[in-house]
């Protein structure tokens, strides 16, 4: 099986003012018959991270009636995490589409990088479930939330 490629990191991204922070706390509940965190955490942490970007930053901007959903999620498993312990997750823009964006994030366990994780997030009508075009806000809100080091590693973004 192939690796896919690894998800570039910001540089500087502790200080990065385009990467969303959020920041938490395991449960014992979330450890599994093997002594670590569960796969399926990981997931959940992700999605709290997305939520928070998406909540803050775009919500506002998002056209009445719509949901923005994901349409796919990867995540590389880098490391174990532990119970207790804490999960920071930064959540940055690295691309946005026509109807959606793409969400990378990074999963930091009390030692070091746990996983990275890459969400395809769309805009949907929640009447008819289809795509919907990001509107202008919504663009505005994301750019701001896309580090230039990313935007330069990865290319343009995209229609």
């Amino acid at each position: 099986m192939t690796r896919p490629p690894a998800i570039p990191l910001p540089s500087g991204i502790e200080s990065d003012p385009a990467v969303a922070w959020t920041v938490d706390t395991l449960r014992y509940a979330d450890a599994d018959a093997n002594g670590h965190v569960n796969n399926t955490t990981y997931a959940v942490l992700a999605e709290s991270g997305r939520v928070r970007l998406v909540d803050t930053a775009m919500a506002s901007a998002m056209p009445a009636g719509s949901l923005f959903v994901v349409g796919r999620l990867t995540i590389e498993f880098r490391a174990e995490l532990f119970f207790p312990g804490r999960v920071r997750t930064a959540t940055w823009v690295a691309r946005i589409g026509g109807t959606s964006l793409i969400l990378h994030q990074a999963l930091f366990g009390d030692d070091g990088l746990a996983a990275t994780a890459d969400a395809v997030c769309v805009l949907i009508d929640g009447a008819t479930r289809r795509p919907l075009p990001l509107p202008d806000g919504m663009r505005i809100a994301a750019a701001a939330y896309r580090p230039a080091t990313v935007a330069v590693a990865e290319g343009s973004e995209g229609s």
